[in-house]
């Protein structure tokens, strides 16, 4: 089985749309315009042709798209309602219609399993990855501190590490991926920075231990108490999410639905709305700038400047083994992340501008060897700059 989340840096989102919904050209150049590189496939439900699924695929290929198939027919729910044999034949369907398709990067099979479906989230990994040449994918809930997630988990937030470790352990799972939108929140919004930074490092702790990728999945549509993101809050969050060591983004959620439950980049009626060129432009930003960089960059430390958020450590001079200082033109909070990379060996800093509301300058000294990459920059409000570490020649 390829691992299809190793080999470069996933940016995707959340669509919960079923085929018949939307024009499919259309939607996978939008997909594409739009700065993707995976996709969510539409929803393929028991009663559809192959050919509406593979339409799409062929698409995706042209336009350079990996797709996370949405077969409802293998979804973790059905081993309530079929007996595991008849669920394996299911998966063995699934994967000669589509599951060799060279756009296909991996099949979804459960979000945010609690503690009375992720054995049956488990029991569905295991047995696509037994038949499939693709992973199978499943995202989790965010991690809380209080006694409605033990009733949601069975266990303490402190404890989840050990429950997803068990989990990756026993099902084979390629990667490790949760939503958390509390960075957005209006009404706690220190309360929310704390509860995305500690999961940020619970989780990639446990993506660290068991040698996966983490992907995070982030917020681009304001619902219940999390505010509207504007450009600078999607930056933000791709920025803070990298240098906590994520590895792919999913955005939620890229259409509206239905339920009314926000205000989406593409609306009910399949037109682009303002925040699907901030998304657009935050995406684009991104992946130009450091999307195929971070793939290969392995995080080491993060430190957190000027206030610290998640039990992340303050930086502070001599803490680290080769940034010597560092400071800012106005003193604000930042990230600093050092990462090294998994196939030249060389290290890599990366400076975040955690401000959202304002550009700030950066001024950072190294140790020798790496004096001579020393240097001043200009960080965007939400924007990131990397160094790489060169020894000096004389």
């Amino acid at each position: 089985m390829k691992n299809s989340f190793e080999d470069k840096f996933l940016l995707g989102f959340w669509g919960y749309r079923s085929f018949g919904e939307q024009d499919t050209p259309e939607t996978v150049a939008m997909w594409k315009d739009a700065g993707f590189n995976t996709a969510l496939s539409f929803i393929y439900h028991v009663d559809y042709k192959p050919q509406e699924m593979l339409q799409m695929l062929d698409l995706c290929k042209e336009n350079g798209l990996k797709v996370i198939l949405y077969d409802d027919r293998i979804h973790c729910h059905r081993l309530r309602e079929m007996s595991e044999e008849m669920y394996e034949k299911a998966v063995l369907r699934s994967v000669n219609e589509f599951g060799r398709h060279p756009a296909a990067a991996a099949f979804f099979v459960s979000d945010e399993p609690n503690a009375a479906t992720l054995p049956l989230a488990e029991k569905a990994v295991r047995i696509v990855q037994k038949h499939s040449p693709i992973p199978a994918f499943v995202n989790f809930y965010p991690m809380w501190r209080s006694k409605d997630y033990v009733d949601l988990m069975g266990v303490p937030g402190e404890k989840i590490g050990e429950l997803y470790s068990e989990f990756l352990k026993k099902s084979g799972a390629a990667c490790i991926a949760y939503d958390c939108y509390s960075q957005m929140d209006a009404r706690e919004p220190e309360a929310g920075l704390n509860g995305y930074f500690d999961n940020l490092n619970t989780y990639h702790t446990i993506a660290k231990q068991a040698g996966v990728p983490m992907i995070p999945s982030l917020l681009c549509t304001g619902h219940w108490a999390f505010r509207q993101p504007a450009l600078t809050d999607l930056r933000w969050q791709l920025s803070t999410a990298v240098a906590h060591g994520a590895k792919g983004a999913l955005w939620f959620m890229l259409y509206d639905n239905d339920d009314g439950l926000g205000s989406s980049p593409i609306d009910i009626s399949n037109e682009k709305q303002p925040s699907y060129y901030d998304l657009r432009k935050a995406n684009r930003e991104f992946m130009r700038q450091a999307g195929e960089l971070v793939a290969d960059l392995e995080l080491e430390e993060v430190y957190h400047y000027c206030h610290s958020y998640g039990g992340v450590q303050c930086y502070a001079e001599g803490y680290d083994v080769f940034l010597k200082s560092f400071a800012e033109k106005y003193r604000d909070d930042a990230v600093i992340s050092r990462f090294r990379n998994r196939k030249t060996g060389r290290y890599w800093y990366m400076f975040v501008n955690a401000s959202r509301a304002a550009g700030n300058q950066f001024s950072f000294r190294f140790d020798a060897p790496y004096t001579a990459c020393s240097g001043k920059k200009w960080v965007e409000a939400g924007g990131f700059v990397f160094v790489e570490l060169k020894e000096e020649t004389k």
